[in-house]
């Protein structure tokens, strides 16, 4: 008798990301299992009202097991108990970042890897979340990129800084949502930010994630011991025009899906933020967008990239030093995204997920792209503080050509946004040109006001 399927879904940081997927599986005959930290009430209701209006009230998992550790052991134990019952098709995680107990991503590549299933590749996953060791790999690989250097302490960075040139930018080696992005351009601000951001680590959004203290070799067999949270990365700064590209990775063939123009971008001085993503690129000749797409399909070749949906940002650099990549992210891009992926070449990202990971995916050679110009934008909190309200979002919603609304963020909660990426505000449109988008969203500016106190900290009690 044949023993039943189960899909195993991993993840300390937002794992409420993972329902649609699980949801898939599910109907697909799979077993699923969720290993994850207990949810906050606010994701818990989320799930329960998707299963409660969308599921007919039916448990998204069989079972989940919460938990804040994330180490081999722990989790070998729980998928030892999931395996006397079924067999495990597949690992899937959102984000999988790193935590207290490692990288977990690389964790659940690993559990993977042991039984013969597709993987992203734990080394891979490595790379791509430590941004020394990406660049690093890209070196050893022959890949043209930018100067890098490590900053441990205040001599350090003064030492790294002098001998890539200023400016540099400084950022932490596995940051995301554009947290402390600080662009140096003499001795004195590397100092002030150096110490600024040693200051707000500790006790920042993103504290679990940087508490993720780890040793890995270099591509030359140096092991290096990396600190997140007492350590920076210095790069040469690249002026010029962004975009990310979304890259079908299967085991063996890297497909480019789409190019999103982020034709406004705004550099603050400890963050940055992409305002708008347009497709088609508006920006870009076409000889420009095969230069970054084949680009970026060589970046993740590079570090090994496997099985994913990677968002991979790059610049167009000025001044001879052509496509350059940011980041590789081994997961789909945020905001809108998905529905861009749905709407210009027809993929679905929630089946593509699972069938990747189950080695079931029939990815085609390329995928027709449309050419009616669609676009997300984001508007971000000014500051953290309390969210009191928001005004001007019907006016919005009426505007020709918008398509959808997301909230990340409730009102009457605590937000951040001080020196990182806090989207208030998601809207998805589309328009007759690129133009026209880029005047929505000015418009869309003028329109919308939040109204955030940055004077209260928790929320007021009832």
């Amino acid at each position: 008798m044949n023993r039943p399927q189960a899909i195993v879904f991993i993840d300390h940081a937002q794992a409420v990301l993972l329902t649609l997927r699980a949801a898939y599986a599910q109907d697909q005959g799979y077993r699923t299992f969720l290993i994850a930290p207990p949810f906050e009430p606010g994701p818990l209701s989320a799930m329960q009202n998707y299963e409660r209006d969308k599921r007919d009230g039916k448990p998204i998992y069989e079972r989940m097991y919460m938990t804040e550790d994330f180490d081999m052991d722990t989790l070998r134990s729980y998928i030892a108990e999931i395996e006397q019952e079924a067999d495990i098709a597949a690992f899937i995680t959102g984000n999988g970042p790193f935590c207290k107990d490692g990288l977990v991503g690389a964790h659940a590549a690993i559990l993977a890897e042991e039984r013969g299933l597709p993987s992203q590749g734990s080394d891979a996953l490595y790379l791509a979340n430590n941004k020394y060791l990406m660049r690093d790999a890209f070196r050893a690989g022959g890949l043209n990129t930018i100067d890098y250097g490590l900053a441990v302490d205040e001599e350090s960075a003064i030492a790294e800084a002098a001998r890539i040139g200023y400016p540099v930018l400084m950022k932490p080696i596995n940051g995301i949502a554009s947290h402390l992005i600080m662009k140096c351009k003499n001795e004195d601000e590397l100092r002030t930010h150096f110490r600024h951001a040693m200051e707000k680590l500790p006790g920042s959004t993103f504290q679990s994630f940087y508490e993720g203290a780890h040793s890995y070799p270099t591509k030359d067999g140096v092991l290096i011991h990396f600190d997140p949270m007492r350590s920076l990365l210095l790069e040469q700064y690249i002026p010029g025009r962004e975009v990310s590209v979304e890259v079908l990775i299967t085991e063996d063939r890297y497909v480019p899906l789409i190019m999103q123009d982020k034709a406004i971008v705004t550099e603050e001085e400890r963050c940055v933020y992409e305002d708008i993503m347009i497709t088609p690129p508006m920006r870009f000749t076409e000889e420009e967008c095969r230069e970054l797409e084949a680009y970026a399909v060589q970046a993740a070749k590079t570090i090994g990239l496997k099985n994913s949906i990677a968002h991979i940002e790059l610049r167009y650099g000025e001044n001879g030093l052509g496509p350059q990549v940011l980041e590789i992210n081994p997961r789909l891009g945020g905001g809108y995204t998905h529905e861009v992926l749905r709407t210009m070449v027809g993929l679905d990202y929630v089946s593509a997920y699972i069938e990747l990971m189950t080695g079931t995916l029939q990815a085609k050679e390329s995928y027709e792209r449309k050419t009616e110009p669609h676009g997300f934008f984001t508007l971000f909190a000014p500051h953290a503080g309390f969210f009191e309200s928001v005004e001007g979002l019907e006016e919005l919603k009426a505007m020709p050509g918008i398509l959808n609304t997301m909230h990340p963020f409730a009102v009457g909660t605590v937000i951040p946004g001080d020196e990182e990426e806090a989207m208030l505000l998601l809207v998805w449109m589309k328009a007759e040109t690129s133009e026209e988008l880029l005047a929505t969203y000015k418009r869309a500016k003028e329109i919308i006001k939040f109204n955030i106190d940055p004077t209260k900290t928790s929320v007021p009690l009832t």
